[in-house]
């Protein structure tokens, strides 16, 4: 993954830093000997520049990272050529690489660099060895180390270049592992206080509207009783007590929303509390004839502690929804059980209706947003608010044109502060 120009812009300045150092001590041993080292330097500082204006016009992919290291693999092998091969104090460079790689490209780039440098590196100082390069760091222009000294500090370096090069890959997807967490955090964070700041707005401006809205519609109310209406008259009066119907159900949801929860915990039958939502939802003015409901799972061993009108009003929200979904004929299958590993009870409410839109998911639980093409888009901002109250949780599934699964997690939670004993019915 690509780090941020400001790593790219570090590696940059660490390398004109490190040709800078490289040609003050090599002016300071030799003076203007070694000439190959200072066209090498030449190249570093004339490619630096270049990176530098590539990076400013914000070019800067994976290939063009990939370039940059790549041609200062080459001529950091051709420094530790030039500088004495494997007796070259520059060998510690080719490592230097491998990190800058896992920094400013992935933690898979810094493994690849690592084997490439080691290769380099070898097949250099093996040139040398077999007298297939000339060495022009010593005197005679050969080599005169013998080969178990050669290879057996070949072998040693090969090694620690390439166990530096996998540090560094696991060290940068630790980094980047974390990064993404905090950069979800960091998003978290922020949708908690837009909403918040969103749900004190709402919650002002639903107060003050409430007033006003109640005159109207009673005055409404009066007038439908004495005047006398037909034709666009009638439909027009129709669309007016509609309108201030849905505004005063947008108002109720607002503050439902926002108003704070104190929680009234008693053991509650889950069964049970879904037959009492279910009979409500089969005798309200959306249920749609021919919609089968079913229940499987724990029918009636599964009980929770919870604040029953709220838990209530969660599954009435999710039910809904699912019937809104449905055609004629649809179905809806609600699952109770118990997950173990965490201790908590599962509801699920499942239909086979149109699914949610792919572009309505990332907002599906903000107010105002629905995953229909009716309705105010605060029935699963509050469902979601309801039960984390409870310490739980919401996750869904959805394919278009398959339906929807929406799954409610509680927890068992035995020892619940304020909760009422016994199995009391609902």
């Amino acid at each position: 993954m690509l780090t941020g120009k400001n790593s790219l812009y570090s590696i940059i300045f660490f390398r004109f830093a490190l040709a800078t150092v490289i040609l003050i001590i090599n002016t300071t041993l030799f003076g203007l000997a070694h000439t190959q080292v200072y066209f090498l330097i030449s190249a570093i500082y004339i490619l630096t520049i270049l990176y530098s204006l590539l990076a400013l016009v914000k070019f800067s992919n994976a290939a063009f990272l990939y370039l940059q290291i790549v041609l200062d693999l080459v001529i950091e092998t051709l420094l530790i050529h030039y500088t004495g091969g494997i007796d070259s104090v520059l060998g510690i460079l080719l490592p230097l690489s491998a990190i800058a790689a896992g920094i400013i490209i992935s933690g898979r780039a810094a493994i690849i660099i690592a084997l490439l440098g080691s290769v380099m590196y070898a097949g250099v100082v093996s040139a040398e060895f077999w007298g297939l390069l000339y060495l022009p760091a010593t005197q005679a222009g050969g080599f005169t180390r013998e080969g178990p000294y050669v290879f057996s500090l070949l072998y040693f370096r090969v090694t620690v270049f390439c166990v530096i090069g996998f540090l560094s890959a696991y060290i940068s997807e630790q980094v980047s592992k974390k990064d993404k967490v905090l950069v979800v955090l960091e998003q978290k964070l922020r949708r908690e206080d837009r909403l918040s700041a969103i749900g004190k707005l709402a919650a002002n401006t639903a107060h003050e509207i409430r007033n006003p809205l109640a005159s109207i519609s009673g005055c409404v109310e009066a007038l439908k009783e004495s005047l006398i209406l037909e034709g666009n008259n009638e439909k027009l009066f129709k669309l007016i007590m509609k309108e201030t119907t849905r505004l005063n159900d947008i108002i109720n949801g607002l503050l439902e929303y926002v108003k704070p929860r104190r929680l009234q915990l008693e053991r509650v039958n889950i069964s049970e509390l879904l037959d009492e939502v279910i009979f409500l939802i089969k005798n309200s003015k959306d249920f749609k004839e021919n919609v089968l409901i079913k229940k499987e799972g724990h029918e009636n061993a599964l009980s929770v502690i919870c604040d029953p009108r709220q838990i209530k009003q969660v599954f009435f929200n999710l039910l809904i929804n699912a019937v809104e979904a449905l055609d004629e004929n649809g179905r809806i299958i609600i699952n109770q059980g118990v997950n173990p590993d965490n201790d908590e009870v599962v509801i699920s409410f499942s239909d086979n209706g149109y699914g949610i839109p792919q572009d309505r998911i990332e907002t599906l639980f903000e107010p105002f947003s629905s995953g229909k093409d009716k309705g105010v888009g605060l029935g699963l901002a509050i469902v979601l608010s309801i039960i984390k109250d409870h310490k739980g949780n919401v996750k869904f599934e959805t394919k278009k044109g398959k339906g929807s699964k929406f799954s409610v997690f509680l927890p068992l939670n035995p020892d619940a502060p304020n909760a009422k004993s016994g199995n009391e019915k609902r």
